[in-house]
């Protein structure tokens, strides 16, 4: 008989021992893992079938794992809700770990308070003061009901008082009686930290230094750190106050524009502001328009924004208008022209330029009309083969006078242009205009006094210096002005063999003269006005005088040249010899004398320069520091001295190998301003070198001009820029172009009896850029069929002269890939509301 078993079934519900233990170590690595969520109903689950502690424990710490989880994400509510869960459910008091601190958050002051009052010190994970400090900032502006709940000895209720005093002085701005009332809030006070808050605050403008140094000593976790956090933004340079913006409040933001200084109408369009800034990419001027124009076109100082942006974005013209109403036809125009400026379109851009000013004198509006043709004046990269530039700045002064009598500085421009062009008769009716406007005016009679002297009118010149004097006695430069007349005209008695006259003028020279060397030069020149042993003495005295050999020696030559003398005989008068070797010194003294010529006196300085070579070039072998020796190559240069340019190059090499400056000016010196087709292949590499060397040294104007050395020849447009630093290359060649059928018939001779790369270097300034490359393309390395494409290029420009017409500018905006890469930036402040 089988015996019944008498284990009784297990109940419904139930779990064995080894289930349950499995089950919890489940839990256990479940909570281990982070997965609190999971976790909770595991634990919950078990807490069903049995209420062991540990299990209990392993809940609380679930529901503590994930109420941080939930705050940490900003959901603080749902924090809140979990935690109540685990003080209700297990057991746990309220008020422990991060409950006050998600009261204060959520905006629970109250709460928060209450629940301090209640927990007592022996409440779990922090000191008493601790707990005190996360609700001082709520203390501050809580009503005294709140606070009557907590104890008498409490250190929020004994020092707010003093904490509030100090609030009210902060917002007035009284530094000296905060310092009073931050004196009664101890170290250990909850409002410790705002000593060096509101100190910090008040120093924001004054003194952002300190106020930085104030900051820096609040502790991470106060509960003013976010108070702290504004004015740290507010201390930030430049513009990195607006990525700081973003990252604070609503109510932190608000007071880092009140410490800004920035309107309510205008805080709003800072935030979109500051977005911008943060993405650390400079906006395209048609993104800001299209910012400003939908919604904040009422804020004063948009339009005027808007107004300078449309040239750089034409296809918001329309938006434009429909914010702030129709441009006028002045306005556009001129916007157009700037637009066609930035965008490399510069004859297009002249004449929309011209287009204003008609517009702008239509609307009776003679200002900006005069401010345009003014600009235009300045502004060579516009300027034609067919039409003269000077000639055309010259009008256009002269109308920008016609609109605005009243501006002294066009009067005095358009005075030195006319003398420059040898046009003394409307020079000198300019002066007669801009004197009968500016009666006493010293620079206009200074310019009246030059345009005399270059009419060789001296009496004119000396009376209306002695004007001058009469307004302006320590005027050296007028003084010097009636010296040099008096000079000039004893060269002119001279050439009439008048010497007692010229020793007159001579004599009136002397009292105006004031320097040693402007006296000098006159003794030089009573010296060469005669061959007696008293004039020759005279001579040798005033060369001993004037500061060295090698300069006096030049002056000499100088003088000499203008009264038409023979410099052999000259120099042998003073008793000079051009044997001697000069000293680096005396090289860099002449530097001056170069500086100080003026360009009546090219010619002049040319011949002495041409006596002086010789001991110029053995002068290059002397002790020169680095920078002196590119100054005489950067003067050789300029002169197109290209001998001298290369012997002080190369000698400069010699000391500095690999120098930049130098290669370049070598270069320079032995292939002229049109290298390209010239440079052998080992000049090219050495100028690569040199390019990357000068790159390391931080010296890009070098750089800049081997990369241009390097490069095709001039552009068309190019031709017209004159660099003010270079006079040329001393090649004698005329300072304008041909013609366009003079320029084909000397290509064509050329091209039958000359190299190719000559035709193609002198046709290259006629030819565009584009046009250019396409035609090299075209003749591959053939020279001679690439100069007969050039011919043919140009050919069917002869019948009117103009040669070939540049393409138009699209109407309408062209798209930026397409655009050429010349850029003039300065016409970014020309036009202005």
């Amino acid at each position: 008989m089988v015996r019944p078993n008498r284990r009784a079934a297990p109940r419904a519900g139930s779990t064995s021992p080894s289930d349950a233990d499995q089950r919890s170590e489940h839990a256990a690595a479940t909570l281990a893992a982070g997965r609190f969520r999971e976790a909770i109903e595991l634990y919950k689950a078990l807490l069903k079938v049995e209420r062991r502690a540990e299990w209990v424990d392993g809940l609380a710490a679930s529901y503590a794992g994930r109420a941080n989880d939930l705050a940490d994400k900003g959901m603080l509510p749902e924090a809140l809700a979990v935690w109540r869960n685990r003080a209700s459910l297990c057991g746990k008091p309220l008020v422990e770990g991060r409950y006050i601190e998600w009261l204060v958050r959520s905006g629970d002051h109250a709460g928060a308070l209450s629940a301090f009052a209640a927990q007592g010190d022996e409440a779990a994970g922090s000191t008493a003061s601790e707990r005190e400090a996360r609700l001082a900032a709520f203390a501050l502006v809580a009503p005294d009901v709140a606070l009557a709940m907590l104890p008498a000895d409490s250190l929020l209720s004994r020092h707010r008082t003093a904490a509030l005093a100090a609030l009210a002085a902060c917002g007035r701005g009284d530094l000296a009686e905060l310092e009073v009332h931050l004196r009664a809030i101890p170290y250990r006070s909850p409002y410790r930290d705002l000593r060096f808050v509101f100190k910090a605050l008040l120093l924001v403008q004054r003194d952002p230094a300190q106020a930085g140094e104030l900051l820096a000593r609040v502790a991470p976790d106060s509960p003013f750190e976010k108070l702290a956090a504004v004015a740290r933004a507010a201390i930030l340079p430049g513009n990195r106050w607006l990525v700081a913006l973003l990252d604070l409040d609503a109510e932190g933001r608000q007071l880092l524009f009140a410490l800004k200084g920035c309107p309510e109408n205008r805080r709003t369009l800072m935030l979109e502001v500051a977005q911008i800034v943060r993405r650390g990419t400079l906006p395209k001027p048609g993104e800001i328009l299209d910012l400003l124009l939908p919604k904040w076109r009422g804020v004063p100082g948009v339009a005027f924004l808007c107004r300078r942006l449309l040239p750089h974005a034409m296809q918001r013209v329309r938006a434009y208008e429909a914010a702030y109403g129709r441009l006028s036809e002045a306005e556009l125009a001129s916007t157009q022209a700037l637009a066609d400026a930035i965008d490399g379109y510069h004859g297009s851009a002249r004449k929309h330029w011209l287009a204003a000013v008609t517009a702008f004198t239509k609307e009776r509006q003679p200002l900006p009309a005069a401010l345009i043709l003014r600009h235009l004046s300045t502004w060579r990269l516009h300027a034609s083969a067919e039409e003269p530039f000077d000639a055309q700045r010259a009008a256009w002064l002269q109308h920008s006078l016609e609109l605005d009598p009243d501006d002294r500085a066009t009067h005095v421009r358009l005075i030195r242009l006319l003398r420059q062009k040898k046009d003394l008769k409307d020079a000198r009716a300019a002066v007669e205009a801009a004197l009968a406007r500016f009666v006493n005016d010293s620079e206009i009679l200074l310019e009246a006094v030059e345009t005399a002297l270059a009419g060789n009118a001296f009496k004119k010149a000396v009376s209306l210096a002695t004007r001058l004097l009469e307004l302006d006695p320590i005027n050296s430069q007028v003084r010097a002005a009636i010296g040099q007349a008096h000079l000039a005209h004893a060269r002119k008695q001279f050439k009439a063999k008048r010497l007692e006259a010229m020793s007159k003028e001579i004599d009136l020279a002397e009292k105006w003269l004031l320097t040693p060397a402007e006296r000098g030069r006159a003794r030089l020149l009573r010296g060469l006005s005669d061959n007696t042993p008293e004039a020759t003495l005279l001579l040798r005295t005033a060369v001993s005088e004037l500061g060295g050999e090698l300069p006096a020696t030049l002056l000499l030559l100088l003088e000499n040249a203008r009264l038409g003398g023979e410099p052999a005989a000259a120099l042998r008068r003073a008793a000079i010899s051009t044997a001697r070797t000069p000293t680096a010194r005396e090289v860099v003294a002449v530097l001056h004398v170069i500086g100080t010529t003026g360009k009546a006196d090219n010619r002049h300085l040319v011949s002495a320069l041409r006596v002086l070579q010789a001991p110029l070039k053995r002068a290059a072998q002397g002790e020169f520091t680095s920078a002196e020796l590119v100054a005489v190559c950067e003067t050789w240069l300029r002169r197109g001295e290209s001998v001298l340019l290369r012997v002080y190059a190369e000698a400069g090499l010699r000391h500095w190998p690999g120098m930049p400056a130098l290669v370049y000016l070598r270069a320079r010196a032995l292939y002229g301003r049109n290298a390209y087709f010239h440079l052998p292949e080992a000049e090219e590499r050495a100028l690569d070198r040199a390019s990357e060397r000068a790159e390391k040294d931080g010296d890009q104007r070098t750089v800049q001009r081997i990369r241009e050395l390097l490069a095709p020849p001039v552009s068309y447009n190019d031709a017209f820029d004159d660099d003010p630093g270079e006079e040329g290359d001393g090649d004698g060649r005329a300072g304008g172009l041909p013609s366009m059928p003079e320029l084909i018939r000397m290509l064509k001779s050329m091209l039958e009896m000359a190299d190719p790369a000559d035709v193609i270097n002198l046709a290259r300034a006629f030819v565009p850029d584009a046009d250019f490359r396409r035609l090299q393309r075209t003749a591959g390395s053939n020279a001679q069929k690439f100069a007969r494409l050039l011919i043919d290029y140009l050919s069917p420009g002869v019948d009117n002269a103009s040669g070939p017409a540049p393409a138009p500018p699209p109407t309408h905006a062209p798209n930026a890939g397409s655009r050429p890469p010349e850029v003039d930036d300065r016409q970014g402040r020309l036009f202005d509301d």
